[in-house]
């Protein structure tokens, strides 16, 4: 008998929950390890993809009494809110319910059976579980320390807080009408209002929880870029079941115009069923932040072509 010296099963997973704590830690709290059924009461009917009941076997439930999840993300009440599974032996992600890996990897049936065992326990749940490869946990560029990881948080924090306002219910006061102003106005209008406050309250939510979101904000603003155009690629490189494929190419009059090209998984899992959200802020991020390299480039060609007087001071007024 003896003590291991780490409880983390590689340095890989000791750095990405590092990671997180890094980028969630005041907002969050971030858990390694913790038991399936400290999560999951799994017992319970469960709902597929398809709106069936069903239940797992008393096979299955044993199976699930034996394993632990990597990363639990909870509030600051631990409450979960998701679970992330690092899969640092094979790099694989979920597609929903599925578990895919690349064509170069060797696939372990019973390492798929048993994850997809626990995906489908979760997305019956209707909570969003992730199972994500190293790449997932990398800064998204050499200058960018946020990775597709945090956008996927952000993402769900996101989509529940969309949640709870929609379920409290649209109030004519929030958009500056009384009831009685907005009752006089025909169905059009009435629809139109709605929509924008629904809009109004999506982009909110994905600007107060998705750190991705603030960072493009950040340098919209600081690089004073204009706008920004997407494009969905489909160039038959890619399964288009599993991968969402976007350019983003960011206007800026000032430094010149840059572009990004990024594929994510789609994830099509609870509070995160459309990775194109995603994919789009990553990609503006991605080109702003080369935008972000001129701006301090010519910066610092102007610093260094600025006059110096022998003592090392600048040159200003006579």
């Amino acid at each position: 008998m003896g003590v291991r010296k780490t409880v983390f099963g590689s340095n890989e997973e000791k750095k990405y929950y590092r990671k997180l704590q890094k980028t969630w830690g005041q907002k969050l709290n971030i858990y390694h390890n913790i038991p399936f059924l400290n999560v999951f009461t799994a017992r319970d009917e469960l709902i597929d993809e398809n709106g069936r009941i069903f239940k797992i076997t008393e096979e299955e439930y044993d199976k699930l009494k034996k394993t632990s999840i990597d990363f639990v993300i909870c509030d600051k009440k631990d409450k979960p809110i998701a679970c992330v599974e690092f899969d640092g032996l094979l790099q694989g992600f979920n597609v929903g319910t599925n578990y895919i890996i690349s064509e170069e990897k060797v696939d372990r049936k019973g390492r798929r059976d048993f994850l997809e065992l626990k995906l489908r326990v979760a997305h019956g749940s209707s909570f969003p579980y992730f199972i994500l490869g190293s790449e997932q946990f990398k800064g998204l560029s050499g200058s960018v320390y946020l990775t597709i990881a945090d956008a996927l948080i952000g993402e769900v924090l996101s989509t529940q807080e969309l949640i709870r306002a929609i379920n409290l219910g649209f109030n004519p006061t929030d958009c500056g009408y009384s009831e009685e102003e907005f009752d006089q106005l025909d169905h059009f209008q009435k629809r139109t209002i709605i929509e924008d406050w629904f809009l109004n309250v999506e982009i909110e939510a994905d600007y107060k929880n998705n750190p991705v979101f603030q960072e493009v904000a950040k340098l919209m603003t600081e690089t004073k870029s204009s706008g920004f155009s997407i494009i969905f690629l489909n160039e038959n490189e890619r399964d288009s079941e599993i991968w969402t494929w976007v350019e983003c190419k960011v206007r800026n009059h000032i430094y010149g115009d840059a572009s990004a090209k990024v594929y994510l998984p789609n994830f099509n899992t609870p509070s995160c069923h459309f990775s194109a959200h995603i994919a789009i802020e990553v990609a503006k991020l991605l080109a702003l932040s080369q935008i972000k390299e001129r701006k301090n480039a010519n910066k610092r060609v102007h610093l260094t072509a600025i006059p110096l007087h022998p003592s090392g001071l600048r040159h200003v007024g006579k």
